[in-house]
C-alpha cells in the first residue's frame, strides 16, 4: 500500500468522522432513550435515593442523568447531554445549581418533578462572528433551568456554523421558584 493511498485514506476517514460530529442532536431521539432508561431502572432502596444513569448514543452524545427515587419511580433532577469530541469539561454551573438543588430537595416534592421537555435551542445570532468561538443560553422553563452551548465549526459571520457541545438541565429547588 503506498503512503499516499493510506495518507488519503486517512483524510476520508477523518473527513467521514468530522462530519458526523457535526450532526444536530435528535432530542427526539434523546428523550425517548431518557424515558425507557427512567422506566426500566431498578427501583431504588427507599424514597429519595439517587442514581446517576449513562448513556450513549451510535452517534457519540453522552447523556448523564441524575434522578431521584419517588417509591414508584424514577425522576430526573438533572440531565448533562455533550459530545465528547466536541467538549470534555463543563462550566461548573451545572454541578453549582445542582448541589443547590440536592441541599434543598424537598422529598414531598419528588412525585411532583415532572420529566423536562428537551427543546432545540437555537444558537445566539449577533454578530461578529468567529471561528471557534463559544457561545451559550440560559434560561429557565417549566421547573428547569436550561443551558445550551456550541461551537463555531465554521467561518466568519455568514460563514458560521454552529455545532451544540452540551446541553444541560436542572431542577430549580422550590425556593426558587
Amino acid at each position: 500500500m503506498s503512503a499516499l493511498y493510506r495518507i488519503t485514506a486517512g483524510l476520508v476517514l477523518f473527513m467521514a468522522s468530522a462530519l458526523a460530529v457535526a450532526e444536530p442532536p435528535d432530542f427526539e431521539a434523546f428523550t425517548s432513550l431518557i424515558g425507557q432508561t427512567l422506566a426500566t431502572t431498578g427501583p431504588g432502596t427507599y424514597i429519595g435515593d439517587r442514581s446517576e444513569l449513562y448513556r450513549y448514543t451510535p452517534d457519540g452524545w453522552e447523556i448523564q442523568m441524575m434522578t431521584v427515587w419517588n417509591e414508584t419511580r424514577w425522576h430526573l433532577l438533572a440531565l448533562r447531554l455533550h459530545h465528547p469530541e466536541r467538549i470534555d469539561e463543563d462550566d461548573g454551573e451545572f454541578h453549582q445549581r445542582y448541589r443547590r438543588l440536592l441541599a434543598a430537595l424537598d422529598r414531598d416534592r419528588i412525585a411532583d418533578l415532572e420529566m423536562p421537555v428537551l427543546i432545540d435551542v437555537p444558537p445566539p445570532t449577533y454578530f461578529p462572528m468567529v471561528p471557534d468561538e463559544l457561545r451559550g443560553r440560559r434560561f429557565t422553563m417549566d421547573g428547569f433551568w436550561y443551558q445550551a452551548r456550541w461551537i463555531n465549526d465554521g467561518g466568519v459571520d455568514e460563514d458560521a456554523r454552529w455545532a451544540l457541545r452540551s446541553y444541560e438541565l436542572v431542577a430549580v429547588p422550590r425556593s426558587d421558584d
